[in-house]
């Protein structure tokens, strides 16, 4: 009985130390003391996607060892958790400030890249304020006449050419929606500031289709025969070539008659 009462007595003081020296063990679990030190903690939180800890972590460097190397890559990798978390205006400001304080860096082609992405992830319907297409496309173009060897400078351009082409699309959307509603006269003058403003969109010749007919509208004769001959001229394999035809007395080549009758029947054409 004693000695059964021993053994007991010698697993639970066993037990116990084990227990304490796990405690112990844990309780002295040494924090990060240096930059490098918070650095490598901050990037593995980083990388496993914690941003939530990782934040602070990086803040915590930066603000503790505000001249270390470690702290200028702390302020952008803080850029991209909120890019990464959509709180793009509070990136914005991230990017923007590592850019002005380190204008050096050879990250900052990154920081401009992603300065318009925050715009173009907040790019909206073509009916609605393209100001974010606007800021992101001037990101873009920054990017890609000042750093043209950079690597990130083709995903910019690529990025810029969708930009304009929203923006394209909605000053077109705008003076089609004049055109429609008859308030010929202001979908005229968009028209006029659309042409010189987007020399290289490849969908042009709508605005020439349209811009001629918004001259017939309003009696400008010459004008809408001059117009709907530069879409018959410039633009052969156009949608709206064998209407500017009808329009301007120019007769059709049997392919294009039936091509109308094509698309007459499938209710795609505007009837002026």
């Amino acid at each position: 009985m004693f000695k059964l009462l021993r053994i007991q007595k010698s697993f639970f003081l066993s037990l116990v130390f084990i227990i304490s020296i796990g405690c112990a063990s844990t309780s002295e679990k040494k924090e990060p003391q240096t930059d490098e030190e918070f650095f490598n903690k901050a990037m593995e939180l980083y990388k496993k996607n914690d941003h939530w800890q990782a934040a602070p972590t990086f803040t915590e460097l930066r603000d503790k060892f505000p001249l270390s190397k470690y702290a200028v890559i702390a302020e952008l990798r803080l850029a991209d958790i909120h890019y990464f978390k959509a709180e793009y205006i509070e990136a914005i400001h991230f990017y923007e400030e590592f850019k002005r304080l380190h204008p050096s860096n050879p990250d900052v082609p990154y920081a401009i890249l992603q300065l318009g992405m925050c715009h173009f992830k907040q790019i909206d319907l073509i009916d609605r304020d393209q100001t974010p297409a606007e800021n992101a496309a001037n990101y873009f173009y920054y990017l890609i006449t000042h750093y043209p060897t950079s690597p990130f400078t083709g995903i910019a351009m690529g990025k810029y050419k969708i930009c304009r082409e929203r923006m394209f699309e909605h000053d077109f959307y705008i003076g089609s929606f004049y055109y429609k509603t008859k308030e010929y006269w202001a979908a005229k003058e968009r028209f006029l500031e659309i042409l010189p403003h987007y020399p290289y969109i490849r969908e042009k010749d709508k605005v020439f289709f349209y811009l001629g007919n918004t001259y017939l509208q309003l009696n400008e004769e010459k004008k809408a025969k001059d117009t709907l001959l530069k879409l018959i001229e410039d633009f052969p394999q156009s949608e709206y070539r064998a209407e500017a035809k009808l329009l301007v007395g120019i007769p059709l080549e049997p392919e294009e008659k039936e091509q109308l009758k094509i698309k007459q029947k499938k209710k795609r054409f505007i009837i002026f």
